[in-house]
Parts: structure tokens; C-alpha cells; sequence
């Protein structure tokens, strides 16, 4: 429900704010008041395309701003649509506010976030409605289809879920169709399918090991210093075992001598294993130093080979991807996209195939849906007329037509479109063309009563008792106010009955501040209510009769 209304330096508004109660609510002055004003700020305020001429004048900018307490059904339903914003809902709060700058500038902004024109629009259009002579919204003809679908409850309706099944699966298949169609090219997959094939084979021709290049880098780096290495090695060879005094025979000849003295003390005794110990460690070095002697010496032609082969490798990374895991995956997708090419036409072929048979899915149930629309509109069409009938609305005729789209979309293959004709002889034509404020109204008052929603918006009729008698406005305000009792409802009026249906009253007014004429607005007490319906009803409020009248009324119809 709107919980709080703020409009500041807006027409001949300088700052008003309003505490907003739920049920019923009536808005009521002299023509001229300024009533029309408030229709257009909160037109504004949920999208309505800006016009700096409504900023008053002397000021830099208009503001209005919406505050709105919803239910956490409603909430649940808003909640992913304003997280792609970034804006969150807190304590069940939405905030809408316009500023309309003199200049032409608009902003728009959600919970204090700044948003587009058209994404307030798509969220004030789950929060309120406006119906009245340039406010459509629920009546734009997009909208026709969905009005029929909810009165039949035709989306839970296990025909329609098939139906949604199957149309994503269709729409997800058209895409995938229509991307490789598009970019198929026989002569360019050709060519696309050879390079492949070749970069598979130049890869696979490697026979690359895992560790191999590591491999090949550390034995280039061992082969740079074999000089050194084979030197050291013969060195080393010489001075343990090979020369007549090596270090082997010297201390062989130790290690005999301490061994005589072991047993004299413990000392000697520990020399004389150490010395043993180190012997055969030393004697164990050299046989594997003799064993690599000439290993390390320089060989060109073997390292002629290890260079050409590394160079292999890193041009293969270079050319394709670096190092054995990313080139293996680059040869594994080189493979997939083979495949890809090899079944391109058939997949394509497979696609369609399919595409067909859902189509014919999608044929038939949609004409199960049809029938069922075209069942079930008649009774509403009937509702509708007899409800607008009770509205003092006699001669209405009322039409849903239906017809054939080209294609099918997330609602089957229908067109609707509400035609309707309010004098008695004329032919039924679209409600844009034909129909006034209060006429539009009234019958979205009509449709209201008819259907139901899980989501109740606020709704705000404007000139809703243009042209009716005053039984026809007892009829309007009781539905008015049967509606308010799952739904906030506004009212501009200029009816004394449908004022007294009302469980609030709000009088809109002019007066005039230091040579300024402005519009205020404030919430009536029951006293003050029975002297303006007395006012609206006689124009005499210093008749008794007329005191007495209106306040009967509030007795009988605002409780």
C-alpha cells in the first residue's frame, strides 16, 4: 500500500505530505482545487515521461516521492528484479522518487538507487495503477491477454505448464539453430577443419613426455660444464685409487695400524671403527666415480640432438600453448572442435528435427489453449457488461477478440485485444480510441470486481463519476469500496455518495501566501467530512437538511 506521499515545489504545490491509510480513499475540492495535480505527481513519480513546465515556478527542481509498505509475497516477487540494480528492500519498504529539474532533467530513483525511466516504470507498475484518461497502464493493449488468463486461471492450468515446457526447450533450440546457421559456412569449416587437423598432427608428431623439456634443460646445462665435470671426476679418481700414494692405500695402511691399538682403550677403539668406517665409504665413492668416468665428457653430436629437439618443443608451446598440460588440453579441444566440424551439417539437420517436432507439440496444445480462451471469454465478456450495467453503464457492448499471431510466444499463439463500444448501435473499437477517463475507470472497476490477483496493487481512479446519475454513484462507491477491503483504493471525486463509501477523506484546496495562489491538501475529521459532502451534495452547507443528509450517509456507507 502508498503509506506516505511527499510533492514539493510541483505545479502549485511549495511542500506537501500526506499519511496514507489503507481501504478506501477519497480526494475531493472545487474544480480548479488542484485535485488533477496530485494525479499527475504521482504520475510522475512512477515513470510518466518528465515536463519541466509542472516545476514551480521560481524553484530549481520538483520532488515527489512514494513510499510504499508491501507484503512479503510482493516481496519475494520484487526481490531478484531490484537485486540485478543492486537495490535491497528493507523492512518491507519501497521508495519511488522523480525529481524534475527546470531545465528538462529527471532523475529516477528506487530505495535512494538511480534507475532508468523504464525499470520504474516496470516496478511501480506491481505497486499501483492509475486509471483515468491518459493512464492505461492494465488496459495497454499487451495487456489484454493477461487480464483473460487471469479470470480463467489459465497458468495453472496443467496444459499451460506443457505448454511453457516445451516453448523454452523450443525457443532454447531456435537460438542454438539460429547461432550455427548464421555462422555456417561450408567452404570456411572446410578450411577451419583442415588447419585442425593439421595442428593435431604437428603436435601429436612431437610425442612429447611429460617432463621431457625439464628433462632436456637440465642435461643442456650438465653438457656446458662436462669440461669442468669430466676434469673433477679424473681428479678426483686419481687422488683416491688411481695415483701410487691415493688416499684408498694411505688409509688402509692407518687402518690396520689402529686396529692393532684398539683394544688398548676406548678411544683408540673408536678411532680405529671411525677409520674403518671411512674406508669403505671411500673405497664404495671411488668405485662410483670410476664407474662415471667418461660419462660426462663432451659429446657435440649428442648435444647437436638434445638442442634441436628442445627448440622443437618450445616452438610447438610458442605456436600453441606453453608447457605439456595446457598443450595437451589445446589438443583435446583442437580434437573436440574436429569433431564439432566433422558433425556441424548433421547437428544442424538434428536441431531442426527437433525444432519440428516440437512445433507441432506447440501446435496442438496452444489450440487447446485457444479453445479454452475462446470458451471462457464469453463469460467474461458478460461480467464485464453487467457489471459496467450496474454502474450506470447500460449500453455497453463488450468484445474479446482473438486471433491467429505468426509465432509463437510465452503465452501460446494468441492475439487479444478488448474491444468495447459505450453507446447503444456503434461497433466495438479498441479502448484508446473510444473511451474517456471516467469511462475507463469504471470499467476497470468493473474488471476488479470480476477478477482477483494474488498481488493487490494500489489503485487510483480518476474521474471515475464523469457523466453518471446519483444511484449509479451509490453502485460505483459500494463497489469502490468492496474493492478496498484486499486493495488500497484512491479516488478523485466530485460525488457526495461515493465520498461517503470512504473510510478516508482528503480535501484538496487553494489558498493564497504572500501573492502566491498554492494547492494543500489535508486529511478531513468526520465533522469536517460531513460539511464537505454536505458541499458536494447541495453546494448549500448551511443546510441543515444537507448536514443531516450527508452525515446519515457517512453513517450508513463509510463503516
Amino acid at each position: 500500500m502508498l503509506k506516505q506521499l511527499y510533492i514539493e515545489n510541483f505545479a502549485l504545490i511549495d511542500k506537501l505530505e500526506l499519511e496514507m491509510e489503507n481501504g478506501f480513499t477519497v480526494f475531493t475540492g472545487e474544480t480548479g482545487s488542484g485535485k488533477s495535480i496530485m494525479i499527475d505527481a504521482i504520475s510522475f513519480a512512477i515513470g510518466k515521461r518528465a515536463d519541466k513546465t509542472f516545476v514551480r515556478k521560481g524553484t530549481n527542481k520538483s520532488i515527489i516521492e512514494l513510499i510504499f509498505f508491501i507484503k512479503d509475497n510482493m516481496k519475494k516477487l520484487l526481490e531478484n528484479m531490484l537485486k540485478e540494480e543492486n537495490i535491497d528492500i528493507e523492512d518491507n519498504i519501497i521508495i519511488l522518487k522523480r525529481e524534475i529539474y527546470s531545465d528538462g532533467r529527471s532523475l529516477c530513483k528506487i530505495n535512494s538507487k538511480n534507475v532508468n525511466t523504464s525499470f520504474l516504470k516496470k516496478i511501480s507498475s506491481y505497486l499501483i495503477n492509475i486509471h483515468g484518461q491518459n493512464e492505461f497502464n492494465e488496459l495497454e493493449e499487451t495487456n489484454h491477454i493477461n487480464i483473460l488468463d487471469s479470470y480463467i486461471g489459465i497458468r495453472k492450468m496443467k496444459q499451460f505448464k506443457e505448454y511453457i515446457s516445451i516453448y523454452s526447450s523450443y525457443i532454447k533450440l531456435s537460438k542454438e539453430y539460429e547461432d550455427m546457421y548464421s555462422n555456417y559456412d561450408k567452404e570456411k569449416n572446410k578450411r577451419e577443419l583442415e588447419l585442425l587437423k593439421y595442428q593435431i598432427n604437428e603436435i601429436e608428431e612431437l610425442k612429447l613426455k611429460k617432463g621431457e623439456d625439464k628433462n632436456i634443460e637440465d642435461r643442456l646445462e650438465i653438457m656446458d660444464k662436462s669440461v669442468k665435470i669430466s676434469k673433477c671426476m679424473n681428479g678426483l679418481y686419481e687422488e683416491l685409487y688411481g695415483k701410487t700414494n691415493n688416499i684408498l692405500k694411505v688409509l688402509r695402511i692407518y687402518m690396520q695400524e689402529f686396529e692393532n691399538f684398539s683394544d688398548l682403550d676406548d678411544n683408540l677403539k673408536s678411532i680405529s671403527e671411525k677409520l674403518n668406517d671411512e674406508y669403505y665409504n671411500i673405497e664404495e665413492l671411488s668405485y662410483e666415480v670410476r664407474d662415471n668416468l667418461g660419462r660426462y665428457d663432451f659429446d657435440e653430436d649428442r648435444k647437436t640432438i638434445l638442442e634441436d629437439r628442445y627448440d622443437e618443443i618450445n616452438r610447438i608451446y610458442s605456436k600453441y600453448a606453453q608447457g605439456y598440460d595446457k598443450l595437451k588440453e589445446y589438443l583435446q579441444n583442437a580434437y573436440d572442435e574436429v569433431e564439432f566440424y566433422e558433425k556441424y551439417e548433421d547437428k544442424i539437420k538434428d536441431i531442426k528435427r527437433q525444432m519440428s517436432q516440437l512445433d507441432e507439440k506447440l501446435k496442438n496444445i496452444s489450440a487447446n489453449i485457444t479453445s479454452i480462451r475462446t470458451e471462457k471469454k464469453t463469460e467474461l465478456e458478460k461480467l464485464i457488461v453487467d457489471e459496467l450495467a450496474t454502474l450506470g453503464m447500460k449500453n455497453v457492448a463488450f468484445d474479446i477478440n482473438i486471433s491467429p499471431l505468426d509465432t509463437y510466444n510465452n503465452k501460446g499463439n494468441d492475439n487479444v485485444i478488448f474491444l468495447i463500444s459505450f453507446n447503444k448501435g456503434e461497433d466495438t473499437k479498441p479502448f484508446s480510441k473510444i473511451a474517456s477517463g471516467g469511462e475507463i475507470s469504471r470499467f476497470m472497476l468493473a474488471l476488479k470486481n470480476v477478477i482477483s490477483s494474488e498481488f493487490e496493487k494500489t489503485m487510483v481512479f480518476d474521474e471515475i463519476d464523469t457523466g453518471i446519475s446519483g444511484l449509479a454513484s451509490e453502485k460505483v462507491g459500494k463497489k469502490l469500496k468492496d474493492i478496498s477491503r484486499v486493495r488500497q483504493v484512491l479516488c478523485i471525486t466530485h460525488q457526495g455518495q461515493i465520498a461517503s463509501y470512504a473510510q478516508n477523506h482528503i480535501e484538496v484546496f487553494k489558498t493564497e501566501e504572500d501573492d502566491n495562489t498554492l494547492t494543500k491538501a489535508k486529511i478531513l475529521s468526520e465533522k469536517e467530512r460531513i460539511v464537505e459532502i454536505a458541499k458536494m451534495m447541495d453546494a448549500s452547507t448551511d443546510s441543515i437538511k444537507s448536514l443531516e443528509h450527508a452525515k446519515e450517509l457517512l453513517s450508513k456507507n463509510s463503516r
